[in-house]
Order: structure tokens, then sequence, then C-alpha cells
């Protein structure tokens, strides 16, 4: 059994200061209790109470653990300190542990931004006035991992401040990286920051600036055709019950890099129409939408639609989140974010084997889906143990 990641991990755990000034800290060592709650992620449990239950089971029978811990006996809290334990490790330092985990994973060069409410933190909780919360998750899309959080309060409209400063953090400051976010994250303040820092930006254009919409509307219909096209009809994309197609339109000035003024967005070079086309499979029934986008930068209509639809690998996450996760199940009305982050820890973790194997048959005589994996773990500690050392 190879232990040299999980090793390295408890370490990087110790590093997290421990709130708790009695004995209990001795009994129950911190590091050892957010390593015990990530394997019962990973091995299905959702809830506090499915993850204490899988703790009293492991303790006895769970050879990997004694391995990883070096002992012979492994003690763990009751359900209610186990709870107080996970909602009180500060959650900065966690993330801290999280991003220098996966950093060796990603590229940080197609980066996806969107946030996704925590449905366990009830506004109505029955323990707490706090409002709803959400996290707001950094992706990167060619790796398909989250690397990165930003902790939001209260409402969703919180994501634009919480990105503005997400942007001013050192760990997203190289040269030519290209974000991507969905519409209410299009405002000047954020797009003109990532500009100046010398990165790039393909971003939505919908009715919360219906200014900007209007001016990009009218721009594009002004030209007599498109600078670029796409289209992706002869692919065979399918979407459940539906056959997709779309069409990508790019309109750039040729003889200077803006293509349209506005008083608020500095340096916008294109203007991207995406026309997608879906026909029901079963009725024949066919559905027009058109969206537009922009860009600090040029490139090819094939380009931009890649990065378009590389995008929606951030939601594909988030139904992960919820389908492998059980993310909604859990209750956690006091900070939520810490188990937030050991949740994407586990499904990063499904994700870097799914990319490691996805062409060999290697689970049940098939190639892995992220489904089978989270299934195989639950029934296979050494499967388990093997997705920390990829």
């Amino acid at each position: 059994m190879k232990l040299k990641q999980k090793k390295q991990l408890l370490e990087q755990l110790k590093t997290i200061p421990d709130f708790r000034v009695d004995k209990y800290k001795i009994l129950y060592p911190l590091e050892q209790i957010l390593f015990m709650t990530l394997f019962a992620l990973l091995k299905g449990a959702s809830t506090f109470k499915e993850i204490h239950i899988w703790m009293e089971y492991a303790k006895k029978n769970n050879k990997v653990l004694k391995k990883v811990f070096a002992t012979k006996k492994i003690d763990i809290p009751s359900k209610s300190t186990l709870h107080r334990i996970l909602i009180n490790v500060d959650n900065n330092d966690l993330e801290v542990i999280f991003r220098d985990y996966f950093a060796k994973y990603i590229k940080k060069k197609n980066i996806a931004i969107d946030g996704k409410w925590l449905n366990g933190s009830d506004v109505n909780a029955q323990y707490t006035t706090q409002s709803h919360q959400a996290i707001l998750n950094v992706l990167d899309k060619d790796t398909k991992i989250v690397f990165a959080h930003k902790f939001l309060d209260h409402t969703k409209k919180s994501e634009i401040p919480a990105f503005t400063e997400l942007l001013k953090d050192k760990f997203f400051t190289s040269e030519s990286q290209v974000f991507s976010f969905d519409a209410l994250l299009t405002q000047y303040e954020i797009l003109n920051t990532i500009n100046e820092q010398k990165n790039l930006y393909v971003a939505k254009v919908k009715g919360n600036q219906k200014l900007l919409k209007e001016k990009t509307i009218l721009t594009a219909n002004n030209f007599h055709s498109p600078t670029d096209s796409y289209e992706d009809s002869h692919l065979d994309i399918r979407e459940r019950d539906t056959r997709v197609t779309r069409t990508v339109d790019v309109f750039q000035n040729r003889d200077c890099d803006i293509i349209m003024y506005h008083s608020n967005f500095t340096n916008i070079q294109s203007i991207i129409k995406v026309t997608k086309e879906s026909t029901n499979i079963k009725t024949g029934e066919v559905k027009t939408t058109i969206q537009y986008l922009i860009a600090n930068y040029k490139s090819s209509a094939q380009e931009f639609r890649e990065k378009i639809l590389q995008h929606w690998r951030v939601e594909t996450y988030h139904y992960h989140l919820d389908m492998l996760m059980d993310e909604d199940d859990h209750i956690a009305y006091i900070n939520p974010f810490s188990i937030s982050i050991l949740r994407s820890f586990a499904l990063n973790l499904f994700q870097l084997f799914f990319n490691k194997y996805k062409d060999e048959k290697v689970l049940f005589g098939s190639k892995p889906t992220m489904a089978n994996i989270a299934h195989g773990c639950k029934y296979d500690d050494a499967l388990v143990s093997d997705l920390f050392e990829l």
C-alpha cells in the first residue's frame, strides 16, 4: 500500500490551528478527524450522522487509516463533538491546504467561475439567524478540477465583490489566463480588473446590463456578415433527449482592436453570437435561443466555441456535488464551508482518477465514469487509498 501522499496530507492537516483547549484535543487529533471525514465522504457518507456512523465502523476495521495514522487503535469523538469540531475548523486554513494539494494537477489557463447555494445552510435554520450561504467555485476547465473557493454570506449578490477580491489574490495573477463566468459577474469593475491584470475574459451579456446588451446586439447587427463563423451541426451532440447544434458568429474590427466603445467597459475586442438550436428527438420540436458574449481578445469562432462549452464544466461539477456527493442532503447551519471544501476535495480525487484512466478498462471491466468511481469507493477501501496516490 502506497502511503506517501496520504502521509503528506496528514502532515499538512497538522498545520491547521486546533481551536480546542481541553484533553479531547489530544484524544482526537484534529488532523485525524479531518482525514477520516474526507475518507468517509469518499466512501459515500454525506451528513454528519453518516460520517460518524462510518467512523464507528472504520475505527475497528479500516486498515488504511491505521497505517496512515501509524497506530493500532483509533479513537473517535461522539457525534455531537464531531459536529462541533467540523463547524469550528478554520475554513481559510483548510482552503490553503486544499489549494496546495491540487496546485500540481492544474494548468490555470482556462478558468470558470460560478457560485453555488449551500442548501443545507437554510435561512430559516432552527439554531441560527444566519442568512443562506453560498460558495464561489473556481474550476480549471482543462482538468475539470476545482482548485479554489471563495466563501459568500447573505445574498448571492455578494458574488460580485467576492470575485473582485478573488482577482486580487496573487494566486490568480498569471498573465493570459482566460476567465469565463455567467452574466451576473459581467460587471465593469470585474472585467476591467481582469483586463488591467493582462488576463482574458469571455463574458455573457444578459439583462443585468441592459444598455450593454442593447449596444452589443446593435453593433453585431451593423455587420454585413460575421468576421468568422463556426457551425457544429455536423457533430452528434446530445443533451438528454435533445439534439443540439450551435452556430458561433464572431464580430471583430479588422482595422483595430476595439469592436465596440463603452464608457464603462474597456477593451472590448470581440462580440460572440451563439445561436443554439435544440431539437427534441421524440417530438421533433425545435427551439432556438441566441446568446451574446463579449471578450477582451481576438480569436477564431471555433476557439470561442470551445471556451464557451468548457464553461459548462463548472455546472457539471455542481451536478456531481449534488448527485454523487449528496451535498443538498447535508445540513450545516453554522460554517458550512469547511465540509464543503472537504466535499470538493473528494470530488476532485474522483476526477483525477477519471482523468488518468478514462481510456482504460480499470473498473468493473469497463472505462471509468464519475458515477462508477464513486460506487466502487463505497465497497473498496483500496480504491479510496489509491485515489490519494495518483
